[in-house]
């Protein structure tokens, strides 16, 4: 399976992470308010050999940089790979506080598991969020995922959602 590919949506590109991206990732998981549901903001210490790691993940992983098509302007990050429970594919998604509740990060996601579904082998697509995350509740139901858990894992209850 490989993720190499770019995406396109009505307003954004999304593309392979690439070195020129490491501005832009390492101000995105520093970012307290995008970190707040995933373990907190990433130490400046560590954002870098975090970068060198999903530039270097396996083919079977895809890390995507969402840009506004227009203006080639990084706004997000949407990942798939495998799940801990090591037979579902998760997506997860992180974007710029700047461009939340303007639909970027729904449009990103549905394109990714779009081509997830469609063009790879993977029947079905999960994700795992805290509940207390309701904006990515949200954004996960607007895209026909289903909850099919609650699990208690990072100290907090996370749902478990699947496409249909």
């Amino acid at each position: 399976m490989n993720f190499s590919e770019q995406l396109r949506t009505e307003r954004l590109s999304l593309h392979p992470l690439r070195k020129r991206d490491l501005w832009f990732f390492c101000i995105l998981i520093g970012d307290k308010r995008v970190r707040r549901y995933l373990g907190g903001p990433v130490v400046w210490s560590q954002r870098f050999p975090r970068f060198r790691q999903y530039l270097t993940a396996p083919d079977f992983v895809g890390i995507w940089v969402a840009s506004l098509a227009e203006r080639n302007q990084p706004i997000g990050l949407v990942e798939l790979g495998p799940h801990q429970d090591g037979k579902d594919y998760e997506i997860s998604y992180q974007f710029s506080p700047t461009f939340w509740g303007k639909g970027f990060a729904n449009e990103a996601v549905q394109a990714v598991i779009k081509h997830a579904l469609n063009e790879t082998d993977l029947e079905r697509i999960i994700a795992e969020t805290q509940s207390a995350n309701s904006a990515s509740c949200r954004l996960l139901k607007s895209q026909g995922m289903k909850e099919i858990e609650r699990v208690e894992r990072f100290g907090a209850e996370q749902i478990i959602f699947a496409s249909s």
